[in-house]
């Protein structure tokens, strides 16, 4: 047969075929049924006439090719039930004109319209899904298929067979609808921008396919669709209207939305099953969809679960429920619009808006409102929502503000629990003036502290003229403490209840303050505190509060030795106090007996305070203990007997560091003894998160840990060279090689974090070592190997500048290699040294900004507004560290800073206002992190006045130790003018 016929006949026929491995041969493809064209006998009359025999010929058949309009044939096509065909290819058309008017409209619609194959696709699902209903008030389909069945014919059977002959007018009427351009302009007019919860969202275009199809009944059948190809292809149409890639997207139809093919219906009809009509995947049914269906019923069940307790399946995105996922599992099933229908309607049935057209929060928040109706009675928008909390009431009225733009569905919702378009108008806001309230709760904190004479003792459960001033008081202070981690000093309302109590937010804890205040309160009435005496006639709480400051007094404090010293505790008479009573050999015999208990159930004396065992409280009794022998260490005292019997019980009992290293120790302990061995590479896969975290803690720190600590360590594994090394595994030996390879093809490891080289993910590799490099106190032999093949592999300055570093040292003069270099030299001062002797290497030095200076400016231009504001607070702080939010007599300076640093990066700023920052500060714009210079001078301050350093400036000091190879040579020597050296 000749080529070019066989061309015309197979439309694969010219497709180029994959080659083998080999490059001998096609290679072999595996192609889905659904994928292989349908095909079947072409009109035997057609054939008869252009062959003269009676032998039919076979064809692939396209839906508009299933018509011969000429001898009004309509081609089924060959169905291979059990290995035999299915019996009937062609019926006849004769007394349905209806089938040749709808192919005449269908040719059309393919000539004019690219899409029109798409869209007959989409229109076909639609109409079998309406199919698989079975309408009873559906008259047209059941005529035509008895009028196309052959004599003594199942009807069921037939049914199935003649499925899509007798859909093909309306399926051709529904796809020259959805082409239409007018007909998505009204469908986007009518939803507004809104994506329909249902069909009932649009009635103008369920009553335009009810007349289109000729079905007056349609609109009430099909309004309540809330999932289906035609639901995806109206939220596609309203998602993107226009664009390139809106045109594909519309006509895109999902797996579980294509009509099951009629070859497997009919199969299923034999076999004697439920038939389906869509959601037909060419493996649905199979062994490999087994495993989705049962992993949606376990989600379903947990679903049913979960919405049994709350009322509803608004779950966050991260919900856990009985150790299931939940949150994620409904977030996946929102997010597909390929959800089986049937899935979707068991959902559903569980909650109706488990799938809302808005976010999930709007949803959660909105059953949160109708509960509190429910419980609360009405939500009484009137009058600003008054029984609601604060959150709720602000977004109860920001519905309102923004009701006529919420979806249709969300009134209808609001209008449930009594949010009318009345109520609505009248709604009041929820919000406070937070000038005004806080002016309004100062207030009522003067009044307070008049009749208390402080602030310390409001309690979380204080009201004050109807605030909760507990509660807020305890806001204020929690700000405060992160305003003065930012700016080093109170704030301004801090500053004002500082006025009111200046001990109302202490750096030491609230029950301390309390108490004094109490002692102080004693005082005040008239008594006096004998310490010698053991302070008679206060309560034994107070008593014991004091004696305890006295035996600790010289650990305090000085602000609270201060506050002693006002009650009549000073230095002299703490250290005369009557000793703290001994306790009863019976009582400490007691107790004893519970700590040997609880050490042979845990194997350490380490206790929480809150510990009781067997109904003794073991945790305050060993407090106490502990109290009293550091109280004799102190004081020069030997170790008293009862010190001695709880140390035979438990060496540790009583360790100088934190009880919370302690059990964080024994409990790894018990870990090892059970076969949980460390690993030579510090990984501690087999340990908990935490563990794993602590380890590796004291893995970084073990050098600045005390001796005892470090003997413990030894116990479970760690030395100090153990500490230190780390061998090269097998996988870092393969990673080596890959980043040899790597370097020799590329000149340098200065690889982006996605970087994969001959498979292996080099990139990723790499960034986890410069992790591990910046927390190791000593280099591992890997990163001594990565040194060896690319010293900057693991630069002081960002990957990023090494990487521009790198192309522009192997990529010849361009625009944007010209601009980098000219950028490099305008930043050099910023630059660390070595980057300077890089840039050096390739010809970029400072020297060569002379021929891209700016021209100086024709005209003067007068000096900023905010130079003479710079140099008064320059002049009251000593520098130009300002925080952002600074404003010096009504100039917003910390904002203008931030200006004239963009510009200086930018090199926009004039070269006068420039000199005259340099001249101020010469940090002003210093080249490290901003946050790092404002810590600088926090520790500067402290360093200057001779204030002890806050925790936080101390465990940043330490940060500054740990990483001082990597600090910019300007930042060390900033350091050591406050006396912080390396080591």
């Amino acid at each position: 047969m000749p080529e070019e016929i066989l061309q015309r006949a197979l439309p694969a026929w010219t497709a180029q075929e994959p080659l083998s491995p080999d490059g001998a041969g096609t290679a072999g493809r595996f192609r889905f049924g659904s994928v292989v064209p349908a095909a079947g006998e072409g009109c035997w009359l057609c054939t008869a006439a252009r062959t003269g025999r009676a032998k039919p010929a076979r064809l692939y058949l396209q839906p508009h090719t299933r018509v011969c309009p000429r001898h009004r044939r309509w081609m089924l096509g060959t169905h291979w039930i059990g290995g035999s065909p299915a019996g009937t290819e062609q019926i006849d058309l004769t007394g349905l004109p209806e089938m040749i008017t709808a192919h005449r409209r269908h040719l059309s619609l393919l000539r004019h319209r690219p899409d029109g194959v798409r869209a007959f696709e989409v229109a076909h699902a639609v109409a079998v899904s309406w199919w698989a209903q079975q309408w009873p008030e559906d008259e047209q389909w059941p005529r035509r298929a008895l009028q196309l069945a052959p004599p003594g014919t199942d009807p069921g059977w037939w049914r199935l067979l003649a499925r899509d002959a007798v859909t093909y007018p309306e399926t051709v009427a529904l796809a020259s609808a959805l082409v239409d351009e007018g007909f998505r302009r009204r469908l986007l007019a009518e939803s507004r921008g809104h994506l329909p919860h249902t069909l009932a969202d649009t009635p103008a275009l369920v009553s335009e396919l009810a007349q289109i199809t000729n079905r007056d009944w349609l609109p009430e059948k099909i309004a309540s669709t809330s999932a289906g190809p035609l639901l995806v292809w109206v939220h596609n149409c309203v998602r993107s209207p226009d664009g390139a890639d809106a045109a594909d997207r519309l006509w895109t139809l999902h797996m579980a939305h294509r009509p099951r093919p009629i070859t497997r219906e009919l199969q299923a009809y034999r076999n004697g099953s439920k038939p389906e009509a869509v959601g037909g995947s060419p493996s649905r049914g199979r062994g490999l969809r087994l495993t989705p269906e049962q992993a949606f019923h376990t989600g379903l069940a947990h679903a049913r679960a979960y919405a049994a307790l709350h009322g509803h399946l608004a779950a966050p995105i991260g919900e856990r429920f009985n150790g299931f996922a939940l949150g994620r599992w409904l977030s996946n099933h929102r997010k597909s619009p390929a959800v089986p229908p049937e899935h979707v309607t068991e959902l559903e049935a569980l909650d109706p808006w488990w799938r809302p057209p808005w976010t999930v929060m709007w949803q959660r928040t909105y059953y949160e409102a109708r509960d509190h109706a429910r419980a609360r009675g009405g939500l009484r928008p009137e009058r600003g929502f008054p029984t609601t909390n604060f959150g709720l009431g602000e977004w109860l009225h920001m519905q309102c503000t923004g009701y006529d733009d919420l979806h249709p569905a969300q009134q209808r919702l609001l209008s449930d629990i009594g949010l009318t378009p009345e109520a609505v108008r009248a709604a009041q806001p929820r919000r406070k003036h937070m000038a005004t309230h806080f002016e309004r709760t100062l207030a009522g904190a003067r009044a307070f502290a008049r009749t208390h004479g402080t602030l310390v003792t409001a309690t979380a459960d204080t009201v004050q003229d109807g605030s909760k001033l507990g509660q807020w008081l305890a806001n204020q202070r929690s700000k405060d403490r992160a305003y003065q981690l930012r700016h080093g000093a109170p704030s301004p309302r801090a500053l004002a209840l500082s006025a009111i109590d200046s001990w109302w937010n202490p750096p030491w804890a609230l029950k301390w303050q309390r108490s004094w205040h109490q002692a102080h309160t004693h005082i005040a009435d008239g008594h006096v505190l004998d310490a010698a005496a053991g302070f008679p006639g206060t309560s034994r709480a107070l008593a014991r509060w004091l004696t305890n400051q006295c035996a600790q007094y010289d650990t305090l404090q000085p602000d609270q030795q201060d506050l002693l010293t006002r009650i009549g505790l000073s230095a002299v008479r703490a250290r005369g106090a009557a000793a703290r009573p001994a306790e009863r050999e019976a009582d400490f015999a007691v107790g004893l007996g519970y700590a040997r208990s609880y050490h042979s159930t845990h194997g350490t004396l380490a206790a929480a305070i809150s510990t009781v065992h067997d109904g003794f409280e073991l945790g305050r009794w060993l407090r106490r203990q502990r109290q009293h022998a550091r109280t004799d260490a102190d004081t020069g005292a030997p170790q008293c007997a009862a010190a001695k019997a709880l140390t035979a019980v438990d060496p540790w009992w009583c360790p100088p560091w934190s009880l919370a290293w302690q059990r964080a120790w024994q409990h790894i302990h018990h870990q090892v003894q059970a076969g949980h061995q460390p690993d030579a590479m510090h990984e501690f896969r087999s340990f908990a998160p935490d563990e794993r975290a602590w380890l590796r803690w004291q893995i970084r720190h073990y050098a600045g840990l005390h001796p005892g600590q470090q003997r413990l360590l030894a116990d479970i594994g760690f030395t100090e060279e153990s500490t230190r090394t780390r061998p090269v595994t097998p996988y870092a030996e393969t990673a080596l090689e890959h980043a040899r390879s790597y370097t020799a093809a590329h000149g340098s490891l200065a690889t982006p974090y996605c970087a994969v080289h001959d498979g292996f993910p080099l990139g990723s590799w790499l960034a986890r070592q410069r992790l591990l490099a910046h927390n190791a106190n000593t280099p591992y032999a890997v990163h001594r190997a990565l040194t060896m093949i690319d010293p900057w592999w693991n630069p002081p300055w960002p990957m990023r500048w090494q990487r521009a570093y790198h192309h522009a040292r192997t990529t010849p003069i361009s625009s944007t290699t010209h601009s980098w270099a000219s950028a490099q030299r305008a930043a050099w001062r910023r630059l660390h040294p070595q980057q300077h002797t890089l840039l050096t290497r390739i010809g970029i030095t400072p020297e060569n900004r002379t021929s891209t200076q700016r021209r100086k400016a024709t005209r003067p231009y007068p000096p900023s507004p905010g130079l003479a504001h710079a140099r008064a607070w320059a002049k009251e702080t000593g520098n130009l560290c300002v925080p952002k939010s600074t404003h010096h007599e009504g100039f917003p300076l910390g904002t203008w800073l931030i200006q004239q640093r963009r510009k200086a990066g930018q090199r926009r700023l004039s070269p006068t206002t420039l000199h005259a920052l340099d001249t101020i500060d010469p940090w002003w714009n210093p080249p490290w992190p901003y946050h790092w210079h404002r810590t600088y001078h926090q520790a500067h301050t402290c360093h200057r006045t001779g204030q002890p350093y806050p925790p936080r400036i101390t465990t940043w000091i330490h940060t500054q130790h740990r990483n001082w190879p990597r600090l910019h040579p300007q930042q060390q020597h900033l350091l050591n003018t406050i006396g912080i050296h390396p080591g």
